[in-house]
């Protein structure tokens, strides 16, 4: 009686020990999460609030993310920090839930929309703590009206000009936007753009190609814009020859500059000329092409034949919409026995040498034999 009356006080104080503490990480763990909302193809950015001390330590769904997912600075916001991920065209394979620390104290949901799905891109916060919208995506092509946009095209690393042609007889501010955020509050714009002519031209020197978007002009207090759609203009590059052994795998990868980036297409010739006739690879080669995205997302950028042939030498080339030039590249295929037959041939040399040494090195032998025998005859004889 006396041991059980000592161990109920024991006993209690445990269970009050443990069962707050396990509150506090159920606490913790429903943490506040957000929602971005974005279409297929637009511009994504996801951020998370992390407090002061601590840095961002990015998972999705408890794994890391994709590699197409650029970080960026961490940047003061409120009382802590804003951690951002960002991709220059939203795809099906960032849909998940995203935290930026271990305590997972911020969640982001993120949702990828089909590219027919005019839903702008929005953030829901949980109740427990409002968070502002404005940073968390920008708009799709298709909430911002793309339809109504000018597109107009720029070459990466060239000068990027655009004149707003609104009516401003007060001299009133021009506000200019990307992607429907205001420009000085776009982190990687920072120190690169310059307005001239009072804020009616905005020229960017050596543009990049995260720059591309839906920028907007509009004049202060005024609810009339006008709007671009910014494209980089693509480039393409492969090697200019292009060389695999028979029977090994071939995988040809053509470089695309510019965003976003547009479907490449492949095309085949077994014609030298430049001008040959070329068809799409699929048709020429069969089921045995196969194409598939390639670094940075870029659809239909890699040509994989599993085991080239010797039918598959040739000239390939990869288009895409809007670039300024196709890129070839010639294949050859070599034999697969083709470093045996220079093997061999050393092989021969070094039999035939080996040959030669011994036979000089028996007559060479003979004739001192004889003459040894012949000086101890002389001698014997006086």
């Amino acid at each position: 009686m006396g041991r059980a009356t000592l161990l109920m006080p024991l006993a209690l104080l445990f269970l009050a020990s443990v069962i707050p503490s396990k509150a506090q990480k159920n606490e913790a763990a429903a943490g506040e999460e957000s929602r971005v909302t974005v279409t297929a193809g637009a511009p994504l950015t996801v951020e998370c609030r992390l407090r002061p001390e601590q840095r961002a330590e990015w998972r999705r769904d408890g794994a890391t993310p994709p590699p197409d997912l650029r970080a960026a600075p961490e940047a003061a916001a409120g009382s802590g920090l804003a951690a951002r991920l960002q991709a220059p065209a939203a795809r099906d394979h960032h849909a998940g839930l995203y935290t930026c620390s271990r305590e997972r104290d911020h969640r982001v949901r993120v949702v990828v929309l089909p590219a027919e799905s005019a839903a702008p891109v929005s953030v829901s916060p949980s109740a427990s703590e409002a968070v502002p919208a404005a940073p968390a995506g920008p708009v799709s092509p298709a909430a911002a009206g793309a339809s109504d946009l000018a597109e107009l095209l720029y070459d990466v690393r060239g000068n990027l000009s655009l004149h707003c042609s609104l009516p401003n007889e007060n001299s009133l501010a021009y506000v200019w936007t990307k992607n429907g955020t205001a420009l000085e509050q776009v982190w990687e714009m920072t120190g690169r753009y310059v307005l001239e002519k009072g804020g009616a031209e905005l020229r960017l020197a050596r543009a990049l190609e995260d720059d591309f978007g839906n920028y907007t002009c509009g004049v202060a207090g005024r609810s009339e814009t006008q709007g671009w759609a910014v494209r980089g203009r693509p480039h393409l590059k492969v090697p200019a020859n292009t060389n695999v052994v028979e029977g090994q795998r071939l995988k040809l990868v053509c470089k695309v500059i510019g965003k976003p980036y547009r479907p490449v297409s492949w095309w085949y010739s077994n014609s030298s000329d430049d001008e040959g006739n070329f068809t799409e690879v699929t048709a020429a080669l069969g089921a045995r092409a196969v194409v598939g995205s390639g670094e940075g997302g870029a659809p239909g950028a890699v040509l994989t034949v599993e085991a080239a042939a010797r039918s598959d030498a040739g000239r390939y080339r990869c288009s895409a919409p809007d670039a300024t030039l196709p890129a070839t590249t010639t294949l050859r295929v070599k034999d697969m026995y083709a470093a045996l037959w220079p093997f061999l041939g050393i092989c021969a040399e070094v039999f035939v040498l080996c040959a030669i040494i011994l036979v000089y090195e028996k007559r060479r032998t003979k004739p001192e034999l004889d003459d040894s025998d012949t000086d101890n005859h002389d001698q014997k004889k006086s």
